[in-house]
């Protein structure tokens, strides 16, 4: 079920909460002779992670913080987000060797560097940045194949799909039930009809295209 506005605290979750309970004899009930049982789940939209600042670029949206844009892009990549204690670039991982590094930082050569080395030949990492300069993507590749760069604004587009009129909401590996907390879903784009949002003091020039 889909609902907009607060129907579904009013109207949906008491209801399903009945029905669960066995207490609610409307509807299909009594013919289907429901006893009650089972259980639900309910997701809360969360705002459009990519906007379009005033010029038109597309931007991180700033209700994100670090922490959930991590989270937001270890989730559309296949990564667990499980940020490390120990080594400040793992903020998710795919198995015990295959890891996601998210920043809005725009990386150097130098920077990238640095960051294969901390990885080591035995383990391999998905740097989602800004952008990268100094070197391109193919030559990074040959460079440090421990590293995977991908920027975000186009990585997060390129999972859009456009000219559909019908969506199927991809909820696998769901995560565990939290109590009177609904979990939120990261919508990728705002709707064409939104207006574009102001840039943030901090994203000034953050997502301009580098080097491919």
């Amino acid at each position: 079920m889909v609902e907009l506005g607060e129907h579904c605290h009013t109207h949906v979750i008491p209801r399903l909460k009945k029905v669960i309970d066995g207490d609610d004899k409307g509807g299909i009930t009594e013919i289907a002779n429901w006893q009650g049982g089972g259980g639900f789940r309910y997701y809360k939209l969360a705002p459009s992670l990519i906007v379009t600042d005033r010029w038109g670029n597309p931007v991180v949206n700033p209700e994100y913080n670090a922490a959930q844009l991590a989270e937001a892009l270890a989730k559309l990549e296949g990564f667990s987000y499980a940020p490390s204690e120990v080594q400040w670039w793992q903020h998710g991982h795919s198995s015990e060797r295959d890891f996601i590094y998210v920043t809005t930082q725009n990386l150097s050569a130098e920077q990238l560097q640095a960051l294969s080395d901390e990885v080591g030949g035995e383990q391999s990492l998905l740097v989602c940045c800004a952008a990268f300069h100094g070197i391109t993507a193919s030559k990074a590749s040959e460079r440090w194949p421990n590293l995977t760069l991908k920027k975000i604004p186009k990585m997060v587009l390129a999972r859009c799909e456009w000219g559909h009129d019908d969506y199927s909401l991809n909820v696998a590996n769901l995560p565990m039930a939290q109590a009177e907390e609904p979990a939120s879903i990261a919508r990728a784009v705002a709707p064409k009809t939104k207006k574009p949002a102001a840039a943030s003091t901090g994203q000034g020039g953050l997502f301009r295209e580098a080097e491919e």
